[in-house]
Parts: structure tokens; C-alpha cells; sequence
């Protein structure tokens, strides 16, 4: 039996963001984070009709 293994490692440089970049994903967090409760009241709402 062989075992061939392929190893690669890959390093990603973390660099800073800018403020415009920082402002963006928080105002994308806020929105999925609005899109989860409204998910949550639709799927309370739902259930409570059944």
C-alpha cells in the first residue's frame, strides 16, 4: 500500500483595513444580523399560526 501526501502551505498577509473598509463590513454585519431576527420572527409568527 502507498500513501502519497501533498503538503502546501499557504501564508496569508494580514493587512490593515482602511476606515471605508471598516465602516462597510460593519454596516454588512448589521444587515445579516437584521436579516437573522427578521428570519426569527417569521419563523415564530409561522409557528404560532399552525
Amino acid at each position: 500500500m502507498k500513501f502519497k501526501a501533498f503538503f502546501l502551505t499557504i501564508t496569508i498577509q494580514k493587512r490593515k483595513l482602511s476606515q471605508k473598509e471598516i465602516l462597510r463590513e460593519q454596516h454588512i454585519q448589521s444587515i445579516m444580523d437584521e436579516v437573522k431576527e427578521l428570519k426569527s420572527l417569521i419563523k415564530g409568527s409561522l409557528s404560532n399560526e399552525i
